[in-house]
Formats: structure tokens, sequence, C-alpha cells
């Protein structure tokens, strides 16, 4: 039943509304006056007008709901199965030949190598960390002198002797 824009105005009025606060109307009226209403509006069959038409709203713990939460898990399942790590998907391209029997790791080896004689030193670092011969990054703390060491020795020699007292 076409409702005029008055009519349909006061029946959002009165419809009861739901938790959220929307009116709630006839699947009938909601569906013959479709184009007129408000996004936002319910049906009692479940529907909700919106800028493109209506969606349909699942209810919880019913039988279409839990179908598609299946079929969702299902698909969830298949992509993490097709999902490669960044390592894997890594390692795929270097071992990729081109036509001539050339592999991208290769290619990669040869452009650093050229940078690093064209005087690139972040090039030339890279080759010299790759094939293991980075330079050690430990700090050598050893601040006493030989004075220091010295007084040391005495203080440990007067205390072991027994010379040595605490006085408070």
């Amino acid at each position: 039943m076409k409702l005029t824009q008055e009519e349909l105005n006061k029946l959002l009025e009165e419809a009861p509304k739901d938790k959220k606060g929307r009116p709630i109307i006839p699947d009938a009226v909601f569906m013959e006056n479709l184009k007129e209403l408000p996004n936002g509006i319910l049906s009692d069959t479940g529907k909700l007008s919106g800028s493109k038409g209506y969606i349909e709203l699942l209810q919880p713990g019913t039988q279409k709901t839990k179908e598609i939460a299946s079929m969702g898990g299902t698909k969830a399942q298949e992509n993490n199965a097709k999902r490669r790590s960044w390592a894997e998907s890594i390692d795929i391209f270097l071992k990729k030949t081109d036509e001539n029997g050339v592999s991208n790791q290769d290619k990669i080896v040869e452009a650093m190598a050229r940078k690093a004689l064209d005087g690139c030193v972040g090039a030339s670092e890279f080759l010299r960390d790759t094939v293991g011969e980075k330079p050690s990054e430990s700090l050598n703390l050893d601040v006493m002198t030989d004075g220091d060491k010295e007084l040391m020795a005495n203080l440990m020699k007067r205390l072991n002797d027994g010379q040595g007292s605490v006085k408070k």
C-alpha cells in the first residue's frame, strides 16, 4: 500500500522502535514505500532501508546466520592456506630465472657489485656483510690506566696482608 509523504511521516513517528531507536514498520508498507523511506528504517521481517534499497539484517542464532558464518570461516581457512610468509615469497623471487638462466639473486648481487665499484659505500658494506665479514660491533670498556691498575694492586696487597682497616 503506497502512502503519501504525510502518511509515511506519521507512520514513522508512531511506529514502535528497536533498541537503537529505529522505527519498525510492516514489511508490506516497507517494500511499497522503500524509495521514499529515509535510511535506517526497519521492516518487521528484518530489512533495513538504505540509500541503495535495503539490506537484510540477520538475526543471531538462525540457520541462515550459521550458514553464512560457516562460509566465512571456510573462506578464511582457504586464504590462510594460500598465504605465504615473507621469507617464502622472497625465496621464490630470488630463485626465479630469466630466459638466459640468470636468477634474480645473481642480478641483485651483480647490481650491488657494480654500485660498490662506482663508490657506493652502502653497496660495498652490503656485500661485505652478506659474505660474513661484518666487523664486530662490541666495545672495549677497559678504561683503567696503568697507574689505576698499580693503585688497585697495592690496595689489594694491603687488604690481603691485614694492614688495611675500615674506620667508621
